[in-house]
């Protein structure tokens, strides 16, 4: 989350008055943040360290992000939320290509490492927290009614984001190694159509 963003965690404020931001800063600093996390872990990456590698200063990151874990978060994980896929009419499929998608979000070395210590200290920051309940909900809630289903009203986040994104949280923080394959993609698929089947 950058530093120019308030009050919900997902709507962009309007930028203050003054000299407009260097984008090529903010690039250097996300390239910086995903190189560092690789060699060092989430725990020991420092924003002096990132700032070194991305030639530039602690306080150039502070203008564009609150700390480390905003920094790190906005790095590993997209902008986006979960997209789903247009209506095509074949259930499974339309299900396979959101596990998919999810899959194509964890499945990369940079969110492997960061991910354990992210998500603890995401836990601790209710702005933070609601930016990726928000990211993790996406549009899911309309997909979920082509199968019947509604949205729990005491609950932010549709079933299907516990299950596809959850399942592979847990795979990553039980076993940093295990495979988020197609056999996995397959399992998942499953358990959901054989849960919502068609019509």
């Amino acid at each position: 989350m950058t530093a120019d963003r308030r009050g919900d965690g997902k709507t962009p404020a309007r930028a203050a008055p003054g000299r407009p931001r260097d984008g090529r800063i903010d690039a250097a600093i996300i390239a910086a943040t995903r190189e560092l996390i690789l060699q060092t872990g989430y725990s020991a990456l420092s924003l002096s360290a990132i700032a070194a590698r991305a030639g530039t200063t602690t306080a150039a990151i502070y203008r564009r992000w609150s700390g480390k874990v905003h920094l790190v978060h906005e790095a590993v994980l997209s902008d986006a939320g979960i997209s789903v896929p247009d209506d095509s009419g074949d259930i499974r499929g339309d299900i396979r290509a959101l596990v998919e998608t999810v899959r194509a979000m964890f499945d990369r070395p940079e969110v492997r490492v960061a991910l354990p210590g992210l998500i603890a200290d995401t836990v601790a920051d209710p702005q933070l927290h609601s930016m990726m309940i928000a990211r993790l909900a996406g549009n899911l809630a309309e997909f979920e009614t082509r199968f019947g289903q509604q949205r729990r009203s005491d609950d932010e986040l549709p079933m299907l984001a516990e299950i596809v994104a959850g399942s592979a949280i847990f795979r990553i923080l039980v076993r940093r190694d295990a495979a988020l394959d197609d056999a996995w993609v397959d399992a998942v698929t499953e358990m959901i159509t054989e849960r919502w089947p068609a019509g």
